[in-house]
C-alpha cells in the first residue's frame, strides 16, 4: 500500500511532495485548490468521517476511536480552511 508508512525515519518527513514542491511548498496548495473548491473537500471530509463512524464496515469499533475520527475530521477542516485562506492571500 503506497501510502502506509512503515518506516520511522520518515515519520516527520515528507513523503508525497516534488523536488519542486519541496522547495515551494505553496505549488501543492495552489494545485490542490485548482483541482478541489473548499466546499467540495468538507463534503469529501463529512462523507468520510460518516462512512468512519456509521458504517458496519467501520474501522471505529468502539467510542473512544470514534471520537478519536471525529476530533481528527475536526482538526483537518481547520487545517483545510487556514491553508485555504493562506492560498487566497499573496501576502503569506
Amino acid at each position: 500500500m503506497r501510502s502506509l508508512n512503515n518506516h520511522p525515519e520518515w515519520h516527520n518527513q515528507p513523503l508525497r511532495l516534488s523536488e519542486d514542491e519541496l522547495k515551494n511548498p505553496r505549488l501543492t496548495i495552489e494545485n490542490f485548490f485548482e483541482c478541489y473548491h473548499l466546499q467540495e473537500v468538507r463534503q469529501t471530509l463529512w462523507n468520510w468521517m460518516v462512512e468512519i463512524v456509521s458504517s458496519s464496515r467501520s474501522i471505529s469499533q468502539d467510542g473512544q476511536q470514534r471520537n478519536d475520527h471525529i476530533y481528527f475530521y475536526e482538526k483537518m477542516e481547520s487545517l483545510v480552511e487556514a491553508v485555504f485562506l493562506i492560498n487566497q492571500r499573496s501576502d503569506l
